[in-house]
This record gives structure tokens, sequence and C-alpha cells, in this order.
């Protein structure tokens, strides 16, 4: 007896359903999508980073020391930066406001004080950092990315449950025309 297997016919085109060759285009739509929205991220982070920059130079150029007057006394509280004591002053456009600033040493209130104040005339705020910067773009990145990351994998989720559903129809309806035939309750082939 031979071993071997006979040749079976090998048919022109893979025998497969139509509703397969169209889950298999919508997966590489999927795939094409994502390899988008990686491109995306890309793109928005690098603008958010830009954005950053662009912050940081504005505040440097916009931000100026006034003369401010304590409005409470300032205690030293140990070796660290001071605690935020309340203080009067007027912005470079000459508005008059009330901040907070941290003060090291004990002074008394009333005494003058060097404050900084950003472009919009507001005491205690950090200027923006390159940190800033880096945080922001690598949230937008994150942020795009899990987003189209979510609605691809609902997108292709759905995409399989539609076919599962349409596979399962056929099925049944196959069933129950060739079912009778197989189990004998109906008529002969």
């Amino acid at each position: 007896m031979s071993d071997r297997i006979p040749d079976r016919p090998i048919p022109d085109r893979p025998l497969r359903r139509p509703i397969d060759r169209l889950q298999c285009a919508a997966g590489w739509i999927v795939i094409a999508a994502a390899v988008f929205t990686v491109i995306a991220a890309a793109f928005s982070a690098t603008s958010a980073y830009r954005a950053g920059l662009d912050r940081m130079t504005l505040d440097a150029a916009t931000r100026t020391t006034v003369v401010g007057i304590l409005l409470d006394d300032a205690a030293p509280v140990g070796a660290g930066p001071g605690r935020p004591v309340r203080v009067s002053y007027i912005d470079p456009e000459g508005r008059a406001h009330v901040g907070r600033v941290p003060v090291t040493g004990r002074l008394l209130a009333g005494t003058s004080v060097r404050v900084e104040v950003d472009g919009s005339g507001r005491v205690g705020v950090d200027p923006p950092s390159h940190g800033d910067a880096v945080l922001s773009a690598v949230t937008v990145a994150i942020g795009v990315a899990l987003l189209g990351g979510v609605l691809l994998g609902f997108t292709w989720c759905g995409i399989r449950s539609a076919v599962t559903a349409h596979n399962h129809a056929a099925w049944a309806r196959d069933w129950r025309r060739i079912e009778p035939q197989w189990s004998g309750r109906g008529g002969r082939v």
C-alpha cells in the first residue's frame, strides 16, 4: 500500500465566502486606520510641544517685576521656601491687585518686596517650563492613540460580531435545508 496521498485539485481562487472577503478588506482598512492614528498622535504631540514652547517664549517676554507691599507679617517657618503672604501690587498696566507670594525671613506688614507678575498681571504663577511642554506633548499623544485605539477596537469588534451573526444565520439556513435529507426524515437527494 502506498503512503502517498492522492493529489487534490487546487482551486483557481480561495474557497471563501464573500462575507469572509469583506471581513478581510475591513481588517485591512482598520489596520490602515491604526497606522493613521499613530501618525495623527505623532503630529498632535509635535503640535502640542511647539505650543508649549511658544507659551514659554510668550511668558518670558511678558513677565515683569514690580514692587508690592506686604499686607501680613511674614514669620519664618523653617529652612523651606517660606509660606505664602498676601501682597498688594500694581501691574505694568496700572491695575491694582492683591495676591499671595512665598516670602522667606521675618518681614513685617507694609514692607516693600519685589514680585514677579506674568503677562496677565497675576503674581505667584510659575512660568511654564520645558517639562510642561513635554508633558503636554506626551499627554496629547497618549490621548489620541488611546481614543483612536478604542474606536478602532470597537469598530473591529462590531465587524466581527456582524460577520459572526451573518455566518450563524447562513449556517442555520443551510442546516434547515440539509438536515431533513441528512437525517433521513426528508426526501432523498
